[in-house]
C-alpha cells in the first residue's frame, strides 16, 4: 500500500488558472469560461455568445490572487498580505487556508509541484 503525502499548505505554491480583468477600482474580477476552457467549451460559448462567468473579489483578495504568481509560497503570500494590511487580515494564515481551499475547490487555482527556485 502506497504511504500519502502529507504536504504543509504554507510550503505550497499557488499558480493562477484563469485570465483576470482589473476593474476601475483596483479590485479583479477572474474570467471563467461558462462551459470549461477545453475545445468544446470554447465552441459552445462562441455559439452561444454568453458571457463568461466574472467572479469579483475584495481588495484583500485582489492582493492575494495577484501574488500568486508561482514562485511565491503561501507562507510568503502571508507576509506579504500582513505587511501591506496589518491587523485587518489576522489571523493570516487562517484566512488564506480558507481562500486557497476554496481556490482549489474551484479549480481557480493549481499548485506547482516542483520548487521553481531550485536550480536544477
Amino acid at each position: 500500500m502506497r504511504k500519502r503525502q502529507v504536504k504543509n499548505l504554507l510550503d505550497m505554491v499557488p499558480v493562477q488558472r484563469h485570465p483576470y480583468r482589473t476593474r476601475e477600482d483596483g479590485t479583479v474580477d477572474i474570467i471563467i469560461p461558462r462551459y470549461g476552457d477545453n475545445i468544446i467549451g470554447r465552441v459552445l460559448s462562441r455559439f452561444l455568445k454568453e458571457a463568461p462567468i466574472q467572479v469579483h473579489l475584495d481588495r484583500i483578495g485582489t492582493r492575494t490572487w495577484l501574488l500568486c504568481d508561482g514562485r511565491k509560497t503561501i507562507h510568503e503570500i502571508g507576509q506579504h498580505l500582513h505587511r501591506e494590511f496589518e491587523s485587518e487580515v489576522e489571523p493570516v494564515y487562517e484566512r488564506l487556508e480558507l481562500f486557497f481551499r476554496h481556490m482549489d475547490r474551484q479549480r481557480l487555482i493549481s499548485w506547482r509541484s516542483d520548487d521553481p527556485r531550485s536550480n536544477s
